[in-house]
This record gives C-alpha cells, sequence and structure tokens, in this order.
C-alpha cells in the first residue's frame, strides 16, 4: 500500500510529555508546548521546546499569565498597535504609517503575528539592502515592525519579539559615519557672502541669507527656524525663544524633545541684524513667521534646503555639508571659545550634556590636546 501522506493538522507526541510537532508537507516539523489549555508555537526544534517549556513553567509558577494561542494576522495587530501611538510627532506617524503601507504589511500582513520568526525579519533586511537601501533607512523600517511584535507581547498573543532576538550579524550593516565637516570661520562668511551674492541673481526668487545667518549663529534646527514667529524674538533682551517648529507636513507641532524648548541668546549683531530684517520684512506682526515666504506663511523645509543652503555652499565651494552641518559650525564656534558641554547642552536643545560630549567628542577632544600641548610646551622656547 502506498504511504499515507502526513497531515499537517495532526499533532504527534514526541518523548516529552507536554511537546508535541506537526510535519508540515515538506517534512519539516513545527514544535509545540502545551501550557496552562494551549499550544504555544515554538520557533526552532524539540531543544528549543524543551527550552520553552521551562521557561513556561517557571513563569506558571510565578503566577504570570500565559500566552493566549492566536490566529491573529499581522495587519490587524500593527493597526491596533498604530491606533495606540498617541503621542507621536506627526513626521514620525507619517514615516511609520509609510514603512507600514509600502513594506511591512505587503509583505507580512497575512501571516499570523505568532508566525513570524527572526529569520523572516533577517529575510527583509536582506531584501532591502539588496535594494541600496541605507542602514538608518532599514532601521527606520523596522521601528514599526518591532513596536508592532512588541504590542503582541504586551497582549500577550507572542512571547517574544523577533527583532529583539536579531544577531549583531542579522542586523543593517552600518557603513561608517562621516565625521562631521569641521567649520572655521572663513567658510563661515564664505557661507554668508554666497547666501546674500545668490540672492542678488536676477533669477533668485528669495533671499535666503536671513536664515543661513541666522542658523549659523544661533544653532536651531531647521524646523524650529522655520517655526519662529516674531514673538518668540525678545530684541529687548536679546533672545531667541524656541517654543514649536514648523514641520514637512506643513503645520507646526511641538519641538523635537521637552529639551529643545529652550532660550538662546543673541550676539549684539545678531539682534541689530534681526530688527532690522523685522524692519524689511512685509509680514512683522507678533504672529508672523520670521521667515516668511510671499504669501506670509513659514518657507517650506525644500526650499530653504535647495534652493537656500544648497545653493549658497556650491557658490562658497564647501563641499560635504548640508543644512543640518550649521548647527555643527555653531556648536564648533562655541567649543572653540571653550563654552562648556553643559551649557552647549542647552543651546543645542540636547537632553543632556552626555549627548553634547558624544556628538561632538572629535571638537572636545581637539581642545583639550590643544590646551594640553600648550601647557606642556610653555616656557619651552
Amino acid at each position: 500500500m502506498p504511504a499515507t501522506k502526513a497531515s499537517p493538522y495532526k499533532r504527534h507526541p514526541t518523548r516529552y510529555r507536554g511537546i508535541s510537532y506537526r510535519e508540515r508537507a515538506d517534512g519539516t516539523r513545527t514544535y509545540s508546548v502545551y501550557s496552562q489549555g494551549g499550544y504555544v508555537l515554538v520557533n526552532g526544534g524539540e531543544q528549543e521546546a524543551l527550552a520553552k517549556q521551562a521557561e513556561l513553567r517557571g513563569k506558571a509558577a510565578r503566577g504570570e499569565k500565559p500566552v493566549t494561542p492566536t490566529k491573529a494576522k499581522f495587519a490587524d495587530v500593527a493597526e491596533l498597535w498604530f491606533a495606540s501611538k498617541r503621542h507621536l510627532q506627526p513626521w514620525t506617524r507619517k514615516s511609520y504609517r509609510g514603512a507600514l503601507d509600502r513594506i511591512l504589511i505587503p509583505r507580512f500582513g497575512s501571516m499570523k503575528v505568532a508566525t513570524i520568526t527572526t529569520e523572516h525579519v533577517a529575510t527583509l533586511i536582506l531584501a532591502l539592502e539588496a535594494e541600496g537601501l541605507s542602514s538608518s533607512t532599514i532601521e527606520n523600517y523596522l521601528l514599526p515592525l518591532s513596536g508592532t511584535l512588541g504590542f503582541a507581547v504586551q497582549r500577550r498573543l507572542i512571547t517574544a519579539n523577533p527583532c529583539s532576538l536579531l544577531s549583531r550579524d542579522d542586523r543593517p550593516r552600518r557603513s561608517e559615519r562621516k565625521q562631521d565637516h569641521i567649520w572655521n570661520d572663513d567658510e563661515i562668511a564664505a557661507l554668508i557672502e554666497a547666501a546674500e551674492y545668490v540672492a542678488r541673481q536676477p533669477e533668485a526668487r528669495y533671499d535666503y541669507s536671513p536664515l543661513i545667518r541666522t542658523a549659523i549663529f544661533t544653532g536651531l534646527r531647521l524646523g524650529e527656524l522655520l517655526g519662529l514667529r516674531w514673538e518668540d524674538v525678545d530684541l529687548h533682551d536679546g533672545a531667541l525663544h524656541v517654543r514649536q517648529q514648523y514641520t514637512r507636513l506643513g503645520e507646526y507641532g511641538p519641538p523635537k524633545t521637552k529639551a529643545a524648548i529652550r532660550r538662546v541668546p543673541l550676539s549684539e549683531e545678531m539682534k541689530t541684524y534681526l530688527a532690522a530684517q523685522k524692519l524689511r520684512s512685509p509680514h512683522s506682526k507678533d504672529g508672523d513667521p520670521v521667515f516668511a515666504s510671499r504669501n506670509g506663511k513659514p518657507l517650506g523645509h525644500r526650499n530653504a534646503t535647495r534652493r537656500g543652503f544648497e545653493a549658497a555652499a556650491k557658490h562658497a565651494g564647501i563641499e560635504g555639508v548640508s543644512f543640518h552641518s550649521m548647527r555643527h559650525a555653531f556648536a564648533s564656534r562655541m567649543i572653540h571659545r571653550e563654552i562648556s558641554s553643559t551649557v552647549l547642552a542647552v543651546l543645542m536643545g540636547h537632553e543632556s550634556s552626555a549627548i553634547t560630549e558624544r556628538t561632538y567628542i572629535h571638537l572636545f577632544d581637539q581642545l583639550r590636546t590643544d590646551d594640553a600641548v600648550r601647557q606642556a610646551m610653555a616656557g619651552v622656547q
């Protein structure tokens, strides 16, 4: 008689009580552990099932609730997770939504959330790398994936988050981080001069030099600059108050973090410059943007970056920089003028001086080394 084909639905006992397996059509096996009235699927073979059984028995002894067997699909759990994220920044919400719709739901949507393994996640990473995506982009796609699977763990739908089990080799290959451009005073002057030159050209649609000058001498992020209103500029005391940012979605929103809500002092030159800018501007009421477009709305991120900064940097011959690099220009000036990391953290809107030290460690180290060498050489000549 011909051999009877194994049923993929039949559970086969093993030599270990409470551990069984089902045989797939290709001959491979999926193991399960019976615990507190239900079967828990195991990623791996018989030894992994034994380890899971010991883990579940330990949890039961401690009174922890078991995982509830579920047929929930990834797409359904992902939507529940996304709906639960009530405090996301608008741009982050848009990014997560895009990752779910373009990448994650098409790939995992119809799968039971309990069947998604670390191998599935690692395979996705390899596929995205093959498409030429950067490690940072892939990591951004993994955030809502890990969030959804972590949500499933919290709801006792699965026992572990496969993303948390990725090995270092499984994760996206990180390219070597380029050192931030170290600005000098001549380059800063050249960039401002170039921005003013570009603005004088017949084809210029807007003068971005005030935005660039303010960025360099205050260290504000692009969204914070675009979110400035005249009511945020204290021309009497000479300070800017960062209270909101203008997002890429074209709306005002809270700053990046609580630490980003801050007061940034202005030099006398910048105070005088902004006062003159306010007098020239057709949009100078308290609620008007400091950097307003012709229709009175804040400038857009894209125009500020491409038509403003990139055009000026190209004319000045400064390569390998971005709009965000002007924050580094500000930090560089402060560090070389011996502003401490604690004070600089407040000015930059960092949550701690440790972040500032880590971000600009090369500049702080250079300053310390230079000072040490000068002290060591003092009186030698």
